[in-house]
C-alpha cells in the first residue's frame, strides 16, 4: 500500500506522538501538525492527503466558534474527526481506540480515489466467482462467453499458489471482453472488468467499492479464503449481484453463499458433468437448500446476460439514480 502523508490538528500538543504512531501502523506519514491555537491560514498551505482532527469540538463551539468554523472550512480533503478524547495508552479501551482508527485511516485511499473527477462509478452489479481445481478453464470459458459491456464488475478467487495472482490475472484478461487487473489497496471496482483476489493478502471490498488489501494472511488451508471474499462482497453487494460457485474439491464458498443468498443475492452454480471436481459447487447447493441455476460455463454466461437484461438500469439512468 503506497503511503499518504496525514495532517494532524490537535487542541493539546502531548496527543501529537500518539497520533503519529497509529498513523505510521496504518502505513502511512504523518506530514504538517497543527495546535489548534496557532492553526489560523495554515491549514490551506499545507501539502497533506488528508487529515486527523482531534479537538473536542463542543468545548470550542462554546469558545472558539468562528476560528473553528474557519478551520474546518478550509479543510478540502478527506478529514477523520477523533473529538479530543484519546484513552491512555496502558488503558484497556485504547487497543480499540487505536483499532478503529488504523481502519479509518486504511480506507483513506479508497475515500481519495472515489473522490477523484474521473473515478469510475459505484458498479450497477457486483458477482463473485469462486473456484478452485478446475476453477481456472470454467471461468475463464465463462469470460470468454460473456458479451463486452454486460456493466457487472466481477471478483474472482480462485484457491491457487502463493504468488501467482499475477499468472492468473494475465490468463483471465487475455483475448477477453473483460479486463482482469490484481487489486491493490485503494483501488476501486469497475464496470466491465474482473477483479482477480490475491491468495497472500487478506482482500475484502468496502461499501464504497474500494478494495482494502491487508499485509496479513488468510486464514483457513485455503488461499484466498472464498467464504471470507463472498461473505464481504454480500453485505455490500448481495443485493444487486450474486456469486458463482465453479469446479472445487473443498467446501469453501458453501457457508458464505448463505450469506449471499440472506443479502438478496443470486447463488448459482457450475453443473456437475462440467466440472472437474463437483465437490465445491455441491457443498453450496446442500448449504443454501437450491441453488438460482446451475449450468455450464457457456449456460451460465447465456443466463448472467439475461438476468442482467431484467435486473440492471441503463448506465446512464443508473448514473442519474445515483
Amino acid at each position: 500500500m503506497s503511503a499518504l502523508r496525514i495532517g494532524v490538528i490537535v487542541d493539546d500538543p502531548a496527543h501529537i506522538p500518539t497520533l503519529r504512531g497509529v498513523i505510521s501502523t496504518a502505513g502511512h506519514e504523518t506530514g504538517t501538525t497543527l495546535d489548534f491555537a496557532r492553526s489560523s491560514g495554515r491549514v490551506a498551505e499545507a501539502d497533506v492527503d488528508a487529515w486527523v482532527v482531534n479537538l473536542d469540538i463542543e468545548a470550542l463551539e462554546a469558545t472558539h466558534p468562528e476560528p473553528l468554523d474557519e478551520l474546518l472550512d478550509a479543510i478540502e480533503v478527506p478529514l477523520i474527526l477523533c473529538e479530543g478524547h484519546i484513552p491512555n495508552q496502558v488503558s484497556p479501551e485504547f487497543a480499540n481506540w487505536q483499532r478503529r482508527l488504523v481502519e479509518k485511516l486504511r480506507g483513506l485511499k479508497g475515500t481519495i480515489n472515489r473522490s477523484q473527477r474521473d473515478s469510475p462509478p459505484l458498479p450497477r452489479s457486483v458477482w463473485v466467482l469462486a473456484g478452485s481445481i478446475g476453477g481456472p478453464e470454467a471461468v475463464k470459458q465463462f469470460l470468454d462467453a460473456v458479451p463486452a459491456g454486460l456493466g457487472i464488475a466481477f471478483i474472482y478467487a480462485n484457491h491457487i499458489e502463493k504468488d501467482f495472482q499475477g499468472m492468473l490475472t494475465q490468463v483471465m484478461g487475455r483475448n477477453g471482453s473483460y479486463e482482469a487487473y490484481a487489486p491493490k489497496h485503494g483501488d476501486l471496482l469497475r464496470e466491465n472488468s474482473v477483479a482477480v483476489i490475491s491468495p497472500d493478502h487478506v482482500t475484502s471490498v468496502g461499501r464504497d467499492g474500494s478494495f482494502n488489501v491487508r499485509s496479513t494472511q488468510w486464514a483457513g488451508p485455503f488461499k484466498p479464503n472464498l467464504d471470507q471474499v463472498v461473505a464481504t462482497t454480500a453485505v455490500h453487494f448481495g443485493r444487486s449481484g450474486g456469486v458463482i460457485v465453479f469446479s472445487g474439491m473443498c467446501d469453501d464458498a458453501a457457508a458464505a453463499s448463505r450469506i449471499m443468498r440472506r443479502c438478496g443475492g443470486q447463488v448459482w452454480t457450475q453443473s456437475r458433468d462440467s466440472c472437474v471436481s463437483w465437490a465445491m459447487p455441491d457443498a453450496t447447493t446442500k448449504a443454501v437448500g437450491q441453488v438460482d441455476f446451475t449450468g455450464d460455463p457457456a449456460a451460465l454466461a447465456a443466463r448472467l446476460v439475461a438476468w442482467s437484461a431484467s435486473h440492471l438500469k441503463p448506465a446512464a439512468n443508473a448514473a442519474r439514480a445515483r
